[in-house]
């Protein structure tokens, strides 16, 4: 199937489905199931052509479709795309307490910084692939205190997360197996 406006769409490494809106010589606009647009290079695309047990082949234009797995199975059981499992969690104070009203902004920051490690910790406990910790843009404090105890933890990767959808507010961070 090739690659056009109105296709279901996924990206790669990514649960969630998108809707092609236009599509330029290398990038694609999608719309989201918010409404929301964002930009993606076609080859990070996946055209969705059935939900049930999805296989993938590479086309000519360097999109990716999905083949219905009655299909020959042994042709495709080399590139099947594996589950990527992601949790998102959002640092912004407002997310974490209700009233931060006469708490000074020190305990704030430690409030954000232990949801952090519970949240790292959890995650690695429910075997996540992935694992998005929004810090928001700010004055940058929290990202660098994020960054800092980021380093300090073994077995992870991490890298800003996508610019397009958290505006260099977030963090990805990859668990190694």
């Amino acid at each position: 199937m090739k690659l056009s406006v109105g296709n279901k769409v996924s990206i790669v490494d990514e649960q969630e489905h998108y809707t092609v809106k236009k599509i330029n010589s290398d990038k694609v606009i999608v719309v989201d199931t918010y409404g929301f647009e964002h930009v993606y290079p076609k080859h990070k695309l996946l055209v969705v052509e059935n939900n049930k047990n999805l296989y993938y082949e590479t086309l000519i234009n360097d999109s990716i479709t999905c083949k219905d797995s009655s299909e020959s199975k042994e042709k495709y059981k080399n590139i099947l795309k594996k589950e990527v499992q992601v949790r998102e969690i959002d640092l912004h104070i407002g997310h974490l307490i209700d009233n931060i009203k006469d708490i000074p902004p020190h305990k704030i920051l430690q409030r954000q910084i232990n949801q952090a490690v519970i949240e790292i910790e959890k995650a690695r406990k429910d075997n996540l692939n992935k694992l998005i910790l929004i810090h928001g843009k700010g004055k940058g404090i929290l990202k660098k205190e994020i960054y800092e105890l980021l380093k300090t933890i073994p077995k992870i990767e991490f890298l800003e997360a996508d610019i397009v959808k958290y505006r260099f507010g977030a963090v990805e961070i990859r668990f190694k197996k």
